[in-house]
Parts: structure tokens; C-alpha cells; sequence
């Protein structure tokens, strides 16, 4: 199955569509309404995933538009800009984003950690994969 958050992020994505007008038994009109709206691409191909997920559901087809998403370089920030960062939350903020800081995982995996992930003696962190990665393990600073 889904994970969880793709689930409530398409769920979220239909109401929206039902909101703006959208008859979801109507793909012609699920169409119509995304094209409408003033999202980027790849937003618009989010619903129409979305859609088509709902689509399968209830035993419907459709031809779904196609859009081409923008890709933009991610913002990278320097090393101080990070350690400002830290240094100016709260300890259980700061310590989750060191740990991602050092290990450089997602969010999602730094989430799922277990104690038993950690290897204190070795200076070590398990990581259970998420998305189709492959399980890793990093070295973490003493400091952490």
C-alpha cells in the first residue's frame, strides 16, 4: 500500500479539487479544474496522480494531462548558516537537526529511529530506509 502521508497528501489534494469545482466523478471536469489553477507543475501533477489513485479506486479510467515539472536547484546552506540554525532551537530541535546535519538522512528516517539504531560505543547510527534507499550506517560526532 501507500505510505501514510502520500494518502493524506492525496486526500487533501482531492477535497481541494472538490472545493474548486471539480465533480470527482467528472474526470473531464477534474481536468478543467487543474488546469485552472495557478499551482506550479509539478503541484498540477500531484493532483492528477492524485486523481487517477481515486480513479482506480472506484473502478474509473481517464486520460490524465500531462505536465512537465520544473526542476529548481535546492537552496544548500553553508555550514555556519546550519550551526546558527541549531544553535538557536530548542534542545530536541537541535539535536534532531544535528543528527540530520551529521548523516545528512531524511527527516522520515531520523523520525523512525530506535534505540536499538543507535550504537553508542562504536559512535554509530542505523538507518532503516525509507522511499526505495538502501540501509546505511553513519558515524556521529561525540558531541552528539
Amino acid at each position: 500500500g501507500y505510505a501514510e502521508s502520500t494518502i493524506v497528501t492525496r486526500v487533501k489534494l482531492l477535497k481541494i479539487l472538490a472545493k474548486r469545482g471539480a465533480n470527482l466523478l467528472d474526470p473531464e471536469s477534474v481536468k478543467e479544474t487543474i488546469a485552472r489553477q495557478e499551482w506550479c507543475n509539478k503541484r498540477k501533477v500531484n493532483a492528477a496522480d492524485a486523481y487517477a489513485a481515486f480513479l482506480k479506486m472506484i473502478g474509473g479510467t481517464w486520460d490524465p494531462p500531462r505536465y512537465k515539472a520544473a526542476w529548481k536547484l535546492p537552496f544548500i546552506p553553508t555550514e555556519q548558516e546550519l550551526d546558527a540554525l541549531i544553535a538557536g532551537c530548542g534542545p530536541v530541535t537541535s539535536t534532531f537537526l544535528q543528527l540530520l546535519k551529521e548523516t545528512a538522512m531524511r527527516a522520515g528516517e531520523a523520525h523512525r529511529l530506535k534505540w536499538s539504531d543507535i550504537d553508542f560505543a562504536s559512535g554509530t547510527v542505523r538507518i532503516t530506509p525509507e522511499k526505495g534507499s538502501k540501509p546505511r550506517i553513519f558515524k556521529i560526532s561525540k558531541n552528539f
